[in-house]
């Protein structure tokens, strides 16, 4: 999906910017592609005052990597996707805003790990050879509308600008990834201990009910 989204913003964004050149302002609305940690994606914003606009959007992530989790070594698939409502206050005469809104977030990690037999991999409070957990698999994930606050620079709908950049800096209030981990083995004790690994992966991603999202974008205003 992430390479997918990269072809048609580089297709659409030239285009919206020769358009804009060349049509009539109107001042009252604007689009943009951004980049950030919800992904990348796309949006539509238009005025609702003088000194406030409001704003609709979607993004997306798809990619794969490899990381380290309470010691065990997983193959990562990102899968986010999300869809946000902004309103954006501008305090003082300027580019600086205050932004308040909602992100409907679905966010999905999935896991993956295995070893050799003979190799012995902790998980709970247990220690196994990947011989008898065979593939050991999971999701991690995210499904919820979080409040979000945050701060900005650049005001879209400026009418001294055809096209420009802006960024966003805040916190969308998501509640904690739910973790659920399964393997192909089944020693006793395995299923209990899967149990704690996935509580303790809870746990190190507690922080992430704060979800910073930080992004900056192009915008082009008609």
């Amino acid at each position: 999906m992430g390479k997918k989204l990269i072809a048609i913003l580089s297709l659409i964004l030239p285009l919206l910017l020769a358009l804009g050149a060349g049509c009539e302002d109107s001042g009252g609305l604007a689009i943009a592609g951004k980049a950030g940690t919800l992904g990348l994606g796309g949006e539509l914003t238009t005025a609702v005052a003088s000194d406030i606009n409001a704003r609709v959007g979607f993004n997306a992530a798809d990619f794969d990597f490899d990381g380290d989790v309470s010691d065990i070594d997983y193959d990562f698939g990102l899968d986010f996707q999300s869809f946000s409502a902004l309103v954006d206050w501008f305090v003082f005469d300027g580019p600086f805003r205050i932004t308040g809104g909602l992100i409907s977030m679905d966010h999905q990690v999935d896991l993956k790990a295995g070893g050799l037999p003979g190799e012995l991999e902790g998980i709970g409070n247990g220690t196994y050879d990947w011989a008898v957990v065979g593939t050991l698999s999971g999701e991690v994930e995210v499904d919820c509308v979080a409040p979000y606050v945050g701060i900005g620079w650049g005001n879209i709908l400026d009418k001294s600008k055809r096209w420009g950049f802006y960024s966003d800096a805040g916190i969308a209030f998501t509640r904690s990834p739910d973790v659920t981990l399964s393997a192909t083995g089944t020693p006793p004790g395995l299923a209990a201990d899967l149990a704690r690994e996935s509580k303790d992966i809870e746990d190190d991603l507690e922080p992430f009910k704060f979800y910073p999202v930080l992004s900056a974008g192009l915008f082009v205003r008609f």
